[in-house]
């Protein structure tokens, strides 16, 4: 079984046991956290991937770090994870836990990416037609700068992507005549 079809049977176990027991919120608040440690303390990436520590020991060091912190059926969950020999995966979890919590509660995540920063009324209009493409929607919204698009913009809607980057349609063009001669 490859690793994403693993997380995403996981993560949509754990989304809906969170539906059933009402607890979807603080189990996406602890998933959000989760991924933040991962992606910020090395150390914690490095307990996750051990080979060498043994089940115990990683859930020794998980619970002394979150017990407090995290809904009880997020920590059922890593002693799953663990006692399956699944908690390399749990970024991906948070992940895909993400994906069914926003599908969920009809939020559409939307990305900007231009090569300056977007004036407010771009982001207003593009949130805007986002909404009006899919009425009774919320917008998470996002922007990023990337100088190396050169110009123009990308926009992602949850998993769909519009590219009409300087650096994209350079790209075309090249390709284009590089396949004409």
């Amino acid at each position: 079984m490859n690793d994403s079809k693993i997380s995403v049977r996981y993560a949509k176990a754990l989304f809906q046991t969170a539906v059933q027991k009402g607890s979807t919120e603080a189990v996406k608040s602890d998933m959000d956290s989760l991924l933040a440690c991962i992606n910020s303390v090395p150390e914690f990436k490095l307990l996750l991937d051990s080979p060498i520590l043994s089940g115990d020991a990683k859930m020794t060091a998980f619970g002394d770090m979150f017990k407090s912190k995290v809904d009880p059926l997020t920590m059922e969950f890593f002693k799953l994870l663990v006692q399956n020999k699944r908690e390399n995966y749990l970024k991906m979890i948070c992940l895909n836990y993400g994906g069914y919590y926003n599908s969920h509660n009809n939020i559409k995540k939307v990305s900007i990416t231009t090569a300056v920063a977007p004036p407010a009324s771009l982001s207003a209009s593009i949130e805007e037609m986002v909404l009006k493409a899919n009425p009774g929607c919320k917008v998470q919204l996002s922007t990023e700068t990337d100088e190396s698009i050169i110009g123009g913009i990308i926009i992602g809607i949850d998993d769909k992507r519009y590219d009409a980057s300087v650096k994209t349609q350079l790209s075309v063009f090249k390709d284009k005549l590089i396949n004409n001669k």
